[in-house]
Formats: structure tokens, sequence, C-alpha cells
């Protein structure tokens, strides 16, 4: 790990000033054109359509908005999306997970180039892993479907779909290389990032290659400070971290056979090493919290044309390990789970209709000696088939309907049906709408009697429950877009109904353990409710100034207890406003709003709302040359309550950064 000195504060503040005024003779900036109706997208259909008409509420993070800003993972990249919030964990040192419309981050289907990303067995506590697998040197783009999307997709898409498009290469060979560096204000240390990424043919029109490579680190941030209680006795609060220390390698390949012009074979890989160390602050008082998280997977995928269509063949295997993680609590064993799947779909037009049908099985196995008491393993068998209907009525309207059918080794089999109107009212104008249902099973810990956790920061266990209901939800959205030459708005409402929503129950011991903890089990929540209005829109100010914001408004409710759900805000919302200030160079300043949430339900604490701004700029030397510079939270907003801050809630201080893109 590194750690920020003093020393090299001044020079690099220097060094982001002089870049804000140097002007140099000779590039030209590749300004970034605004998305448009006419750029195409995949992950609402599984087909190419364009984003006015696809079916779904979606949004697409591009290459250029990637390169912008630095980041040090997937939520970086989307949190500015209206309806998306990268919500903390509070309890888990600066955890962050991805939650759509209010809904658990575990609702949240990560995808890269359609194959699924889940590591919710192994990893039960404050998992962000998974944001963090994705070189973002790899990255194409990144498309966000707000809403159910289970009839393609399955179980965990409840609440919506992030699917990671990845760079295709070409028979030219392509290479970059990109550096951030950060630091934190007052010398609390800061982070970086340092990324590979090499694509081309080894045969042209044949056989190609690509290969990313990114190194991540943070230093261990606290900005706590005097004594407190918690049930163990005194302690010294500048000893929690605020935000914990963690270093990711993440490594990510892929290998193309063009056998011929209708018929392709690919080889994917990717490697991810992720270590997080921290000490949390609680009611009990300090806890370590010290993770390793190791990932590889592989998949080959079978892609062909034919008279009648084309298909899609994919076997996926992805393993994860926990490493040491169960010796936090008790000093036995890793946690490893192995996820693999079968995969296949097949596209066919009969007159204006574009049908899609497929099926997949999948086999996930845990092997966790700590937490499975009795034979240390539990595994399950998943098989589901999908069709789906995309009808082009008239020119004006296209009607995509369809439904999924899973099988589940211990639920049965259960239907998610879904309908998605879209009207294109004039060539400014698109009006959409559509209902879906959805269906997410427990996780094999939540079920599995024998499973027994340590919780509560070491004060209680949590065991799981045979008997708990799958979650479904059934989920409502209406949306309109308008386009001018200069301006364009995005307006929608949704609202989605849950049912059975899994949580643990601590209100109802079930049990004593041999040391004299309270044993907790899961509960299913009977019925909860969250809805909502999302605004996007853009404005061109003037030819060289652009505004973009967006606007979300939650309302969410706990049906049992009539109380609003926990770390939900109720407001969120950003303004961008780019100032492209000559060819080659452009500069930002963004401000971003977050309402208050309540956090604790027993009783009644809520996070206060706060509001931070960003500054940045960027400046491209030449065509092939970026640099990157600017400042985070520059009022150095910061959470001064007591209770708010003891659950690990916080906003991470002032910094500065200054980095490059170069590509060769």
């Amino acid at each position: 790990m590194y750690t920020s000195t003093h020393f090299i504060r001044k020079p690099l503040a220097m060094a982001v000033a002089s870049v804000f005024i140097s002007m140099p003779v000779y590039a030209e900036f590749d300004r970034q054109d605004e998305q448009t109706d006419e750029q195409m997208v995949v992950t609402a259909t599984r087909t190419e359509t364009t984003l006015a008409k696809a079916p779904a509420s979606i949004s697409v993070v591009t290459e250029e908005d990637i390169l912008s800003e630095p980041s040090l993972a997937l939520n970086d990249l989307v949190k500015n999306i209206a309806g998306v919030e990268s919500q903390m964990d509070g309890g888990r040192a600066g955890r962050e997970m991805i939650s759509i419309r209010g809904l658990n981050p575990k609702f949240t289907m990560i995808l890269v180039n359609g194959r699924k990303l889940s590591s919710s067995n192994a990893i039960f506590r404050g998992n962000d892993f998974d944001l963090s697998a994705i070189p973002k040197e790899s990255i194409e783009r990144v498309e966000v479907i707000r809403g159910p999307m289970s009839a393609l997709y399955g179980s965990e898409a409840l609440g919506g779909v992030i699917n990671v498009i990845t760079k295709q290469p070409t028979n030219e060979w392509n290479s970059q290389i990109s550096g951030d560096y950060s630091y934190r204000d007052d010398d609390n240390g800061g982070q970086y990032s340092a990324g590979f990424n090499t694509s081309g043919a080894l045969i042209d029109d044949e056989l190609y290659m690509s290969l990313a490579v990114s190194q991540t680190a943070r230093d261990a941030y606290s900005a706590f400070s005097g004594q407190a209680e918690g049930s163990n006795g005194e302690y010294d609060r500048s000893q929690a971290t605020t935000l914990e220390e963690r270093e990711t390698l993440a490594v990510s390949g892929n290998v193309l056979w063009y056998i011929n012009d209708m018929h392709d074979i690919a080889f994917d890989f990717s490697y991810t090493d992720d270590e997080r160390d921290g000490i949390i602050e609680s009611t009990v008082g300090l806890t370590d919290s010290d993770s390793r998280v190791k990932r590889d997977m592989q998949a080959v995928t079978y892609n062909g044309m034919f008279d009648w269509g084309e298909a899609q063949l994919r076997y996926n295997r992805d393993a994860v390990s926990s490493v040491d993680a169960a010796e936090v609590d008790t000093g036995v064993s890793d946690i490893d789970e192995t996820n693999q799947q079968v995969y296949g779909h097949g596209t066919t037009y009969i007159g204006s209709h574009t049908l899609t049908f497929g099926g997949e099985w999948s086999y996930s196995e845990l092997d966790n000696p700590e937490s499975l008491t009795k034979t240390g393993k539990a595994d399950v068998h998943e098989q589901a088939l999908f069709v789906q209907d995309q009808w082009e009525i008239n020119d004006a309207y296209t009607l995509t309907y369809g439904t999924r059918l899973d099988f589940h080794e211990a639920y049965g089999s259960h239907w998610s049906p879904r309908a998605y109107l879209v009207n294109t009212v004039t060539d400014k104008l698109t009006l959409k709408g559509g209902v879906g249902s959805a269906f997410n099973a427990p996780t094999l810990l939540q079920t599995s009697e024998e499973n027994v956790i340590n919780s509560c920061k070491g004060d209680c266990q949590v065991v799981g429950n045979p008997d708990l209901d799958p979650e479904t939800s059934v989920s409502y959205e209406v949306s309109a877009i308008y386009n001018e030459a200069l301006w364009s708005i995005e307006a929608g409402l949704f609202r989605n109904d849950i049912k059975n929503l899994i949580d643990q129950d601590r209100d109802n011991a079930v049990g004593i353990s041999p040391d004299g903890r309270d044993i907790y089990t899961y509960k299913n929540i009977n019925k909860a409710m969250t809805q909502g209005l999302e605004l996007t829109a853009h404005y061109d100010v003037t030819e060289s100034i652009q505004l973009n914001g967006a606007y979300t408004y939650l309302d969410t409710e706990d049906k049992t207890t009539g109380k609003e759900l926990e770390d939900r805000p109720d407001h969120q919302a950003n303004v961008r406003m780019t100032w492209y200030a000559t060819e080659w160079m452009d500069t930002f300043l963004r401000v971003n709003y977050t309402g208050e949430a309540l956090i604790d339900t027993g009783s009644d604490l809520y996070r206060p709302s706060f509001t931070t701004a960003d500054l940045g700029m960027n400046y491209l030397i030449n065509s092939d040359w970026r640099l990157r510079a600017g400042v985070r939270n520059i009022t150095d907003e910061q959470f001064d309550d007591f209770e708010v801050t003891r659950r690990s809630y916080s906003i991470e201080p002032r910094s500065w950064y200054l980095g490059m893109t170069a590509n060769f």
C-alpha cells in the first residue's frame, strides 16, 4: 500500500492549476455528442434496438463518460443516473452497493456482455466486490436498465440490470494506458489506479485477442475523534476507519475466432484479487473488518447466423473464494462459491415480429465449513425457459411482451411475465409504459438450517430459515421522452409492489447459543412498496456550454409496520455544467444533492441530507493523449451527528485528483 505525504501536495496542486491555464498550439478536442435516439442498445431485448425504442427505462454510460473522471469501481460510473444510488452499507466502512429505484442492492443484476456476475452466497456482508471485478480500461459502454427484467434475466433482476459491454478488437492493434492519483486534504492519504488495455488481430479477419489489467488502491481514512462508550467499554473513536483500506487487481481477456462469416467462438477469462482492511465502529465498540476475495471466471460462447435467424450458446464458470473471511469471526476456514451456467437463445423474424426464445441451466455450490455447521456444503440447481416477442404493430407502436418460467430445486416453478409498449408519437416525442413481474429465490445461506453465522458485531448469531418464501414483485412504469435541437427531457413514474421481502428478524430470538448469545433467523416481510419520479434533462445554453441534470423522488413503505424502508433517501439530484472552453479542453462543475434517509427504524434515526460539489477538467494534448484533473467535495461536507457516524456513514472528504490516458 501507499500513503500520501505532505511534500507532494503543493506540487500536485500546482500541476492541476497549470493544466487549467495552459494552451497547446496543436490539438483538437473530440467533443462527445449527447445520446441520440439512434444509439443502439442490446440489454433490454437481447437484440439490437435503438435507445428510443428500447422497451425499458435505460441509460448509457459511454467511454467518454468513463474517461472524463477517475473511478475505483462500477458504482462510480453509474451513480449519477436518475433512479440509481451508490448506496453505502452503514457498518462496512465505506463499502457502496448499487440500488435501483429504492430496492435492495441484491436486486441489481450485474452482467458482463450478458453474463451474470454474482457472489451473493460467498459474501453475505457488505458485498461490493462484484463491482470492482471489471477493469474499466476494457469497457466500451455500460447499459443501465431501471425496472424488473426477470422475464429475460431471471432471479436477481427484480430491481434492474447493469450490463457492462466490453471493447471489441479490430484488425489494427490498439493499446491504452491510464493512471490516476488523488489525495485527501489534511494528509489523510488518497487513492490511485493504473490500467492497461490492448487488443488486435493475431490473424487478420479471423483470430483476435484482447487483454486488460488494472490495479487500484485506496488508503484507509479516519475522520472521527474523541472517546465513546460501547457495550464492551470505552474506546478511542480515532481508531475507527471511516473508509476502509482497499487494494484490487483485476485482469480480463478474450480470444475471438471467426470461423467464417456466419459463425464465431469466443473464450473469455477474468481474475480479481480484492483485499480490504478496516476497523468498524458500532454499538459494541470497535470491530476488525478484514476481507480478501479472489475470483476467476471462464466462459466459452458460440454465435451463429442461419437462414432462420441467429443463435447463441454459452458455458460460464465463475468461482469466488472469500479468503480468510471466516477468521474475522472464529478462525476456521475460507468460503468458496462456484457458479456454473449453460445458456442458449435464438432469434427469428416472422413478418413484423422479432421472436427471441431460449433457456438456461445453472448450478451453484457453496463450501462454507464455518457457517454450514453439519456438512459444510450446500448446492442448488435452477433451470429456466423464456420467450419474447417484439411486435412492430405499425410505424408508431412497438409492443414487447414475453415471459420466463423458472424451475427452482427448492421452490418449484415461477412465471415472470412482462409487457411493454413504446409509442413514437412524433420524431420528437416518445411515450413508453409497461408492467412486469419478478421472482427472487432466497440464497443458500438464508434457507439452510445448518447455516449459523456470527452477527450483531459478535453479540448474536443468525440461522437459516427453510420456511422462507421467494421474493416476488409487480412493477409499473410510464415515461415520456422529448427531444428538441437544443434541449431534451425524460420524465417517468414508477411503482414496485414487493411481496415476501426477506430480512433478518431481530425482534424475535429463536434460541440461545451455547455461549449465551441470542439466535435470530430470517423472515418474510409481507409487503413493501417503492414508488417515485425520475427526471433527466439536457440543455445547450450556448454552443460551448451544456447543462445536464438528473433528479429522483423516492417514496417507500414497509406495509407491515407502516414505516419507510431504511437507507433510501427521499430526494436525489445532480446538475452538471460543462464548458467546452476550446476545441481541446472542457471544464465542468457538478452539484450533487442527497436527501435524508432513515437508517435505524428502532430508534427512528435519520441520516441528514447533504450537498457536495465537484470541479474538473479534461484536456487533450493531441488525439492520443488526455489529461484530467479536479477536486471532489469542494466544501469538504461531513456528517457531524455521533449516532450517524458511529454506524459508519460518511462522506468522502475533499480530494484532489490528476490523471491521464494515452492511446498508442
